[in-house]
C-alpha cells in the first residue's frame, strides 16, 4: 500500500454547473475532498444529489466548471482528450451499474481491453487477464460471452476489467444496482477483499447497508457535502 502523505485524489472547491434553457443547475457545488491511497470511501445521498456527477469528475469522464483536481499528482486541468484518456486508462478502473461489457467480445477479451489500449504485449496480457479472472472466480468462463452469464457473473467480469491494469483507484458507480440481494452482497464481499489487499476504492451507492462497509462515508445533498 502507498504510504505517501500526499492524497491520491485531491478535489479543491470543485463545482459542476449545467445551463439549459437559461436555467443553471448546480449538480456539484464547491466540494473539497481528499482520498488517500488504500482508503475505501463511499459516496451516498438521495437521487439527483450529484453523486454520479462527482464520480464522473474523479474518473476524468467530465470536467468541473470551477475548482482544481489532482489525480495522483497529475493536474486534470488543461489536458486534451487524448491525455485525459491516457491518464484515465493508467490510473483509474471503473465498475458500472449496467456492467458495460461488450456483447460481441468474450469475457477474456472484455477484461483484456484496457491492456490493449495500454499497448501491453499480447503474451503478457494473457497472464495478467487470467490472473484477474481467477481473483474474481471467473477464469472458467473466459471463453464465454456476456449473454451467457448471469448478472452477478457479468459484474464479476466488470470488476476484473476494472482492476486489470492495476489502477491507482477503482471507481464503482452503484455496482449492486442491477443485482439481487445475494449477488449484490457477493460483489460487496469482493470489493471488501480488494480493499483489504490495499486497493483504493471509491463507491457511489444508494444502499445504506453497503455504504456502511466503507472505511469512510461521504454524504451529498443538493450537490454539496454534508
Amino acid at each position: 500500500m502507498n504510504t505517501s502523505t500526499t492524497p491520491l485524489i485531491k478535489l479543491q472547491n470543485i463545482s459542476r454547473h449545467f445551463l439549459t434553457d437559461s436555467i443553471e443547475t448546480r449538480a456539484v457545488n464547491d466540494i473539497t475532498l481528499a482520498i488517500n491511497a488504500g482508503e475505501y470511501v463511499s459516496i451516498s445521498g438521495p437521487s439527483g444529489c450529484g453523486k454520479s456527477t462527482l464520480l464522473s469528475i474523479i474518473g476524468l469522464l467530465d470536467s468541473p466548471t470551477n475548482g482544481t483536481y489532482l489525480l495522483n499528482g497529475h493536474a486534470a486541468a488543461g489536458l486534451d482528450a487524448y491525455q485525459r484518456a491516457a491518464l484515465r486508462n493508467k490510473e483509474i478502473g471503473f465498475v458500472f451499474q449496467a456492467f458495460n461489457l461488450i456483447g460481441d467480445m468474450t469475457v477474456f477479451e472484455n477484461v483484456e481491453l484496457p491492456l490493449v489500449y495500454g499497448k501491453m504485449p499480447k503474451k503478457a496480457r494473457r497472464e495478467v487477464v487470467m490472473d484477474k479472472l481467477r481473483k474474481v472466480h471467473m477464469d472458467h468462463r473466459a471463453d464465454h460471452f456476456p449473454s451467457q452469464l448471469s448478472g452477478g457473473q457479468q459484474q464479476r467480469v466488470a470488476v476484473a476489467r476494472g482492476i486489470v491494469n492495476n489502477p491507482s483507484i477503482l471507481l464503482a458507480d452503484e455496482p449492486t444496482g442491477n443485482l439481487d440481494t445475494f449477488n449484490g452482497a457477493a460483489i460487496m464481499d469482493l470489493l471488501d477483499a480488494l480493499n483489504a489487499e490495499g486497493r483504493t476504492i471509491c463507491m457511489v451507492t444508494h444502499d445504506a447497508r453497503f455504504a456502511q462497509r466503507a472505511s469512510r462515508k461521504v454524504e451529498l445533498m443538493d450537490g454539496e457535502l454534508i
